[in-house]
């Protein structure tokens, strides 16, 4: 398991409290309260507090990492600092962010930091998936000294409903210099179930089947070859071997041993590349045995 930072609470503030420990428990983030009589534990932490209260009391905590919320700032903004230094690590700034969507009635959508699981959506609209996708980009690259590299990875299902996403998207950050945008094969990717007994993951079949896809390679789409890469799709006579290598791998790997990946994955235990790679690894020992 990947050691994630502890949270803690420190506030006399109720309304703050009554928030927080609402987004707290709907994103299934654990934390204890603080009392301002405490020490700040000495392990990596995150305190969570409001900015007039550390001003009162930053003379007598000087350890820990304090994210503090300022009633000026959207409170959405705060909590998404929160997930973001739980689930990737406390940072000034990030340098990744990666959208896996499978486009659909309903669109599940999956967000991807610094190589690791954010967030996910199951978005019922267009106008929404496009929404978050450029919320969680603004946010990230704003105050940020670099670029941020910008990955998209869309389902080509519904290919018509595909290539209206894509267009929208190039248009929107038609001056990202590090965006790629790639086309993945649905094989099987809405057959992923996974197991929510004790309901620590609410999630959808789509943000399921969005996941899924994250972890496959695909055909990146350009400015080049965009007209090219849609029209063999559509004609069926696209050669590429990514989109054939997708359903070589996974035919002789179960899908339970993908959902436990999955799983992982959504716990933190694994970081994105690490667990494409371990697919790939499950069909290489595959085909071992059954050379040997």
């Amino acid at each position: 398991m990947r050691d994630r930072n502890k949270i803690y609470v420190l506030t006399e503030n109720l309304n703050f409290f009554y928030k927080l420990n609402k987004q707290l428990n709907r994103f299934n983030i654990p934390f204890k309260i603080l009392s301002f009589s405490n020490k700040i534990p000495i392990s990596p932490s995150i305190v969570l507090t409001t900015l007039e209260e550390f001003k009162k009391h930053q003379n007598y905590h000087k350890n820990g990492n304090f994210l503090t919320y300022s009633s000026e700032k959207p409170f959405e903004e705060y909590i998404l600092k929160v997930i973001s230094a739980y689930r990737i690590g406390y940072k000034d700034y990030y340098s990744e962010l990666t959208f896996s969507i499978d486009p659909g009635n309903r669109s599940g959508l999956v967000v991807f930091l610094d190589d690791y699981y954010l967030i996910s959506h199951c978005c019922f609209e267009t106008r929404d998936l496009i929404k978050k996708i450029k919320n969680y980009t603004q946010y990230f690259q704003k105050n940020n000294p670099d670029p941020m590299k910008l990955v998209l990875k869309f389902g080509r299902g519904v290919l018509s409903l595909t290539r209206d996403l894509v267009d929208i998207i190039s248009t929107i950050f038609r001056d990202e210099k590090k965006m790629h945008i790639l086309l993945i094969d649905e094989f099987k990717s809405s057959k992923i179930k996974i197991s929510n007994k004790d309901k620590k993951h609410k999630i959808s079949k789509d943000e399921v089947s969005a996941l899924v896809l994250a972890l496959r390679d695909g055909i990146e789409v350009t400015k080049k070859n965009y007209h090219l890469v849609f029209n063999q799709i559509k004609s069926r006579t696209l050669i590429k071997e990514d989109f054939k290598k997708v359903k070589l791998d996974e035919k002789s790997i179960s899908l339970e041993k993908i959902a436990d990946i999955v799983v992982q994955v959504l716990n933190g235990e694994l970081s994105l590349s690490r667990s494409s790679q371990m697919i790939k690894e499950l069909q290489t020992n595959k085909n071992n045995i059954f050379q040997g």
